[in-house]
């Protein structure tokens, strides 16, 4: 077997125009395809790796699109992979006094509690931050709820309603 190196496009170009528009390989034998063909096959082979890059990189899709928003009240307040402190950090980005999308919202009883001054929740929000990280804030950073309990803006993930479902990430 024997070895060729590649031939670019420019001394393809400059084979054909010697040959008078016919392709010929490097013995003389006649190719196909000639310049169209091989911008075809490298288109192709293109589209190949584009694709497969997206299905790569593709990420699940959520159990449910994000139904609503939430205000954060706090200043730096950290996202999180799951719902605990001692979970690592989904960014670097902290949030700040914003608004930001929220999927849904779980109790994650004494193992999730927060607690910063007079307020503390057990409940943890899955949010979408402005730098588009999924991750979670403690519900105790978010406007309008009570102390251990929901927050408005997000639905529930709980047994009373089986179609709310957090735990796709």
């Amino acid at each position: 077997m024997t070895h060729t190196a590649p031939v670019t496009i420019e001394q393809e170009r400059h084979e054909l125009e010697a040959d008078g528009g016919q392709a010929t390989g490097r013995g003389g034998e006649r190719r196909r395809g000639g310049l169209v063909g091989r911008a075809l096959r490298t288109f192709a082979g293109l589209l190949a790796v584009v694709a497969s890059i997206l299905v790569v990189g593709a990420q699940p899709a959520a159990a449910h699109p994000p139904t609503g928003s939430v205000y954060v009240w706090a200043s730096d307040v950290r996202v999180r992979t799951c719902q605990s402190t001692t979970c690592s950090l989904a960014t670097n980005e902290r949030l700040t006094r914003v608004r930001v999308q929220a999927y849904c919202q779980m109790d994650n009883g004494a193992a999730g509690r927060v607690t910063d001054g007079p307020y503390t929740n057990t409940y943890w929000v899955q949010v979408i931050t402005p730098g588009r990280t999924l991750g979670w804030i403690s519900a105790v950073y978010v406007s309008g709820g009570s102390n251990n309990s929901p927050v408005p803006g997000a639905p529930v993930d709980g047994p009373s309603d089986p179609t709310i479902d957090c735990e796709f990430i």
